[in-house]
């Protein structure tokens, strides 16, 4: 699923937007020179962007550099699907990314690059990711694509209604780091801790202003 063109122009636009907060969050830390609580809060917002543009970073990082680190899975958009072997896959829409899990937890991500409405495992085995433009996207579970692509009404493969699972799942991750990275969760998540940066930042503006 590598394409070096996509993969270009994400990484140029993940530079760009990384250029952008890294000149920002400068600017705003010499401002905020000595004003602890300040830092605070810019610190607070650059993890909060962090976690609003992971879908960016995550896509210009070069393949299979995260194959085998787990982030966190996202607990309110999550989709968790079991094979026909008793591993568990979870899917994370917002940062379109897919981690499997066996019986000994975490075993591997991959990242697919298709804009997702809906999952569902085949009777072979096979992951059925339905787009929102209609195309049926068909992975394997080490998660390369099954050529070729369909659209979700012929391509859908018959398959019982569950799978048992025999796989170790977490809530969030079995990774503490990831666990605590929480800006990575879900979008909302980075948003509300960039919005709790930015009310931070004016408070200790405001407070600076009227000290002075």
């Amino acid at each position: 699923m590598y394409d070096p063109v996509s993969y270009a122009i994400t990484h140029t636009m993940l530079f760009a937007i990384s250029a952008g907060l890294a000149v920002g969050v400068y600017r705003r830390w010499r401002t905020t020179a000595t004003n602890l609580l300040g830092k605070v809060a810019i610190c607070i917002g650059a993890m909060g962007a962090l976690g609003l543009f992971a879908s960016f970073w995550l896509a210009g990082s070069p393949p299979d550099f995260l194959e085998h680190f787990e982030l966190p899975n996202d607990p309110l958009q999550g989709v968790h699907l079991t094979a026909p072997d008793g591993r568990v896959f979870i899917a994370s829409p917002a940062i379109m990314r897919m981690q499997r899990y066996g019986p000994e937890g975490f075993e591997k991500g991959f990242m697919y690059a298709l804009n997702a409405r809906s999952f569902r495992m085949s009777a072979s085995g096979n992951i059925l990711i339905c787009g929102r433009t209609n195309v049926l996207l068909t992975l394997s579970a080490d998660g390369n694509e099954v050529p070729p692509r369909r659209t979700c009404h012929d391509g859908v493969e018959p398959s019982p209604l569950s799978y048992a699972s025999r796989a170790q799942v977490p809530g969030i991750a079995f990774n503490w780091i990831s666990t605590m990275a929480v800006p990575l969760w879900n979008p909302i998540a980075g948003w509300l801790i960039a919005i709790l940066g930015s009310l931070l930042l004016r408070f200790s503006s405001s407070k600076k202003s009227t000290a002075s």
